[in-house]
């Protein structure tokens, strides 16, 4: 937690700032160096914006840093954009030059990586309703690439085999009407996350393959590493079956066996198992009948039509 608190402080408010200040502040060399500067710091913007994790600050934010950089941009020009001279750069200015080059070039060629992970790959795939309904929900984790999403890193590696269906997996939090998923940064007190304890619906129709429901919520930070999923559901639809995991404790409201509509209320969501704070994991995957149910070969799905990826929200007040 305090690794990602960092990050998120240095990455996704304070570099983004100095990179606006930079711009605002640059001086009138030449309009060559003046563009790659701008574009350094559109596709930076750009850039954390897909890829960050908007959770300690709201989801909203690149908005704003985007309309800052417009702001200083704008200024810039006007202070020296009609005087700047089209030279090429003196080997004093190499330096500055070839420095915003890197950036730009790093931050395009990850940029491209990511927005690479908002296409499913081709095969098969299904289509689910939201297990959660009326409010805002915010995807932490999602979409096809690990930039995007870290349970891509079960796809290919073997150590990690055992949990393979889970690779194209999504983590879901709700947000208040100001973009926060919980009254403070890392809470330990679970009721100050909005999404605890949300009714969860069963995406779809089907029969309960199997069910766990026995397992504590625990304290943020604390997981439980030896029963990753916590308690779950593990629903067959058609040719596919779907996991919600990290449910409430003793909130499981079906059944082996038990057969359920879409819609119909099967859990609640909560902490319990590997998870780092209250959230809803959702995954398809083909079904399988052995012991090792998380080994089997993950499924693209979208939710209520659209592919969910990190940041999209889903909206569902029905």
């Amino acid at each position: 937690m305090l690794e990602i608190s960092f990050i998120t402080v240095v990455g996704q408010i304070f570099l983004p700032l100095a990179l606006v200040v930079r711009l605002w502040r640059v001086g009138c060399r030449s309009r060559g160096e003046w563009l790659l500067n701008a574009f350094s710091v559109a596709v930076y913007l750009t850039l954390i914006a897909v890829v960050g994790i908007w959770l300690l600050v709201p989801w909203y934010l690149p908005y704003g840093f985007a309309l800052l950089a417009l702001a200083a941009a704008a200024a810039s020009w006007r202070r020296c954009g009609r005087s700047l001279p089209s030279r090429q750069a003196s080997s004093r200015d190499g330096f500055r030059i070839g420095r915003d080059l890197v950036l730009a070039g790093f931050c395009a060629g990850t940029l491209a990586w990511a927005l690479s992970g908002f296409e499913p790959p081709a095969g098969y795939s299904i289509d689910v309703a939201s297990p959660l309904k009326n409010g805002v929900f915010y995807v932490v984790n999602g979409g096809y690439s690990i930039l995007i999403n870290p349970h891509m890193k079960t796809l290919d590696q073997g150590s990690l085999s055992a949990y393979r269906a889970q690779s194209y997996a999504v983590d879901i939090v709700r947000l208040d009407r100001f973009g926060r998923r919980a009254d403070g940064w890392w809470p330990a007190d679970l009721t100050r996350y909005y999404v605890f304890g949300e009714p969860v619906y069963a995406p779809c129709s089907g029969l309960i393959a199997r069910t766990e429901s026995r397992w504590p919520d625990l304290t943020p930070p604390d997981q439980d590493r030896q029963h990753p999923a916590g308690n779950y559901v593990l629903l067959e639809c058609g040719g596919a079956a779907v996991l919600l995991a990290h449910l409430m404790q003793s909130s499981v409201a079906v059944s082996d066996g038990q057969r359920v509509i879409e819609g119909e209320r099967i859990g609640r969501v909560g902490n319990s198992g590997l998870s780092t704070e209250p959230h809803l994991h959702l995954h398809a995957q083909q079904r399988s009948n052995t012991e090792e149910f998380l080994a089997g070969a993950p499924l693209p799905f979208r939710i209520d039509g659209r592919t969910p990826v990190r940041g999209s929200r889903i909206n569902s007040n029905q």
